[in-house]
């Protein structure tokens, strides 16, 4: 009996979520990853990793070559609201730029389309408007940084590629330092001290997920992929304080608008959909397990 040729997964963006990926299913599958810098020799990966931009001609024949085509953009930044028009405009093409150009290369001649899994974030829902955002509700647009998640993925739904898109939580987990939710040590500003409702996922979690999406064969589909956790910027804040024994100073700027209290992003069409459950500790667990931030 023959047995079957895994599955083909190029990784566009290789980071954190990229090399946990590789670290969790190189077993499973063929997985080469594209990342614009080298990796550093401590942080060596059992999978194939080449060099060289998204943009880049050379891309075309490792589009060829795979089965799945993982989207992982990172701009660097967590959002362009405050940032500079230098800024917004790297944010915009990392995501919109990159998006638009992988998705017109996977259409030319000669490349058998492969699944898109754009790996993206739940900040694609406004904040300043409550109540429950499931994956099927209308999203009018709020910020910039909103605007350009939303554009991605309008550009990935119109290229009439195969399809999946993960609505993600803030990422944790290895690699990954929960200050980065409230800023540098002991400072926090008012807006992540504030009751803004937080939605989290590990980050070995959303590997999991993008594993169901590849063996169930879902296609042209929205999945929020946030884990149960039910807490605010300001739990997380005073959390972390805690684990690195240092008290939340005062010297904030003047506070942002709030998120309403009753905005929700429910996770229960990806628990009945494809049957995930999630496996990491909620952050909760991970931060009175982790080593002293520093």
């Amino acid at each position: 009996m023959t047995t079957p040729t895994p599955r083909r997964v190029l990784v566009l963006g290789y980071g954190r979520l990229g090399r946990a990926f590789c670290r969790l299913y190189h077993s499973t599958y063929q997985i080469r990853g594209v990342k614009r810098t080298p990796i550093a020799p401590s942080a060596d990966s059992p999978c194939e990793v080449v060099c060289l931009p998204i943009r880049d001609d050379a891309l075309r024949p490792h589009l060829a070559w795979a089965d799945v085509v993982l989207f992982c953009p990172a701009s660097g930044r967590s959002g362009v609201d405050r940032e500079t028009e230098q800024d917004s405009a790297r944010y915009r093409e990392t995501y919109l730029g990159n998006m638009e150009s992988v998705t017109a290369r996977l259409q030319e001649p000669g490349i058998r389309p492969p699944v898109v899994i754009l790996v993206g974030s739940t900040g694609v829902y406004p904040r300043s408007i409550g109540g429950v955002w499931s994956e099927e509700r209308s999203i009018p647009v709020d910020t910039p940084r909103q605007k350009v998640l939303l554009q991605t993925e309008q550009a990935l739904i119109r290229s009439g590629l195969p399809y999946v898109i993960l609505r993600c939580g803030g990422l944790y987990g290895e690699g990954r330092n929960p200050l980065a939710w409230i800023g540098r040590r002991a400072e926090s500003s008012g807006i992540e001290r504030s009751d803004d409702p937080l939605s989290l996922v590990h980050q070995d979690d959303v590997c999991g997920v993008i594993d169901r999406v590849i063996a169930t064969g879902v296609t042209n589909d929205i999945f929020n992929v946030r884990d149960d956790s039910l807490f605010t910027r300001g739990m997380l804040a005073a959390m972390v304080a805690a684990h690195a024994a240092e008290p939340l100073a005062d010297r904030a700027p003047a506070p942002a608008p709030q998120a309403p209290p009753d905005r929700l992003i429910p996770n229960d069409k990806l628990k009945r959909r494809l049957a995930y459950r999630f496996s990491r500790p909620p952050v909760t667990a991970y931060l009175t397990t982790s080593p002293a931030i520093s």
